[in-house]
C-alpha cells in the first residue's frame, strides 16, 4: 500500500516538477526522502526488490547531504545548481571525519540516486555525481578483518557439544549455524531466514534467499549432510513435544521465543558465545566472520 501511494503522488511529471522544484529549493527533507524512495522503488534497477535497510541508508546520506549544504531558508550551497567539485568536496569531508572508505562510497551512491531522481522530475538538466569517483580502500590488506585459521574453525565447531554436553539439540543446532556460516558462506540473514522446505538432502543441497530477494542453491558437503541430519533429529523430536510451531530450520531456546525462527541478533549471541571461548578479538566477532572463512 505505501509503494502505491508513493507512486501516485509522484506520476504525473506536472505534479512531479512542481512538487520537487518546490522540496529543492527549500531543502524540504521530508519531501525530498519521499522523491528519493519513489523513484527508486518505480524506477531504478532494482525497484520494488531493494530492500528497506538501503532506502532508511540513502535516507540518511540526504540528511547528512542536507545539513552539509545548510538551512532551507538560506542554504550554502542549492541543490540545483551543484557541480561535480561541491561533492568531491564534501567526500572529503566524510573521509576527514574517519569514515571509512566503504561508507563513503555508499554515501555517493545514494547522492547518485536523488540526482537521478531530480533527473526523472526535470528539475535539473545534468547529474552533478557523473564522473565523481568514490574513494579507493585506503586500508592495508593485512589489517582488513580475515578469516578464521584452520585450526581455530575446527575448534570452533567442537566446542558446542563442550559447553552443552546434557543438550544435544542446542549443540547440534549450534554447530549447524556455524557451519552454515563458516562452510557454506551462508550471510546471517540467509541463515535466519532458511526453511525446512529448503533442505533437500538427497540432492545435497539448500535453496537460499539472498540479498534482494535473490535465490540460489548452495550445493551441501558430506559434513554438512551429517550436521544437517543431526540437527533434524532433534528437532523433530522438539516437534513431538508441541515445543516447536516454526517452519524455520533453525529454532531459539530461549525462554521467551522458544520454539520460534531463531533471529539474527540472536544467531549472532550464539556465534559470539563460541568465539570468545576461543579467545578471537572483538573486531572479528560477528557472523561474517564465517563466511570469509568459507571464502
Amino acid at each position: 500500500m505505501t509503494q502505491l501511494v508513493l507512486a501516485s503522488k509522484w506520476r504525473t511529471l506536472e505534479n512531479r516538477r512542481r512538487e520537487a522544484l518546490r522540496a529543492a529549493h527549500t531543502q524540504d527533507e521530508a519531501t525530498l526522502a519521499d522523491l528519493l524512495e519513489s523513484y527508486i522503488l518505480l524506477k531504478s534497477s532494482r525497484k520494488g526488490r531493494t530492500s528497506p535497510k538501503t532506502l532508511i541508508t540513502y535516507k540518511e546520506t540526504l540528511r547528512r547531504f542536507l545539513l552539509y549544504t545548510g538551512p532551507g531558508d538560506s542554504p550554502r550551497l542549492s541543490l540545483l545548481q551543484l557541480n561535480a567539485e561541491d561533492l568531491e568536496l564534501w567526500l572529503l569531508e566524510l573521509q576527514s571525519e574517519g569514515l571509512a572508505s566503504s561508507s563513503v562510497r555508499r554515501h555517493l551512491y545514494a547522492l547518485r540516486n536523488l540526482f537521478k531522481a531530480l533527473l526523472w522530475s526535470e528539475v535539473i538538466r545534468a547529474d552533478p555525481s557523473v564522473g565523481v569517483r568514490p574513494p579507493g580502500d585506503s586500508t592495508p590488506a593485512h589489517s582488513k578483518k580475515g578469516a578464521l585459521p584452520v585450526d581455530v574453525y575446527k575448534r570452533l565447531l567442537e566446542l558446542p557439544f563442550e559447553h552443552f554436553p546434557q543438550d544435544c539439540a542446542r549443540a547440534a543446532r549450534d554447530v549447524l549455524l556455524l557451519m552454515l556460516g563458516g562452510s557454506a558462506g551462508l550471510r546471517a540473514a540467509e541463515i535466519v531466514g532458511l526453511e525446512l522446505t529448503d533442505v533437500e538432502l538427497k540432492l545435497r543441497r539448500l535453496t537460499v534467499r539472498g540479498k534482494g530477494s535473490k535465490t540460489r542453491i548452495v550445493p551441501l558437503a558430506s559434513s554438512m549432510i551429517a550436521v544437517l541430519e543431526r540437527w533434524l533429529t532433534s528437532r523433530r523430536a522438539l516437534e513431538l513435544t508441541g515445543k516447536v510451531g516454526s517452519n524455520a530450520l533453525l529454532v531459539s531456546f530461549q525462554p521467551r521465543a522458544y520454539g520460534q525462527g531463531l533471529s539474527t541478533n540472536g544467531a549472532r549471541q550464539i556465534a559470539a558465545r563460541y568465539y570468545s571461548a576461543v579467545g578471537l578479538p572483538l573486531e572479528m566477532f560477528g557472523l561474517h566472520t564465517l563466511r570469509r572463512t568459507a571464502g
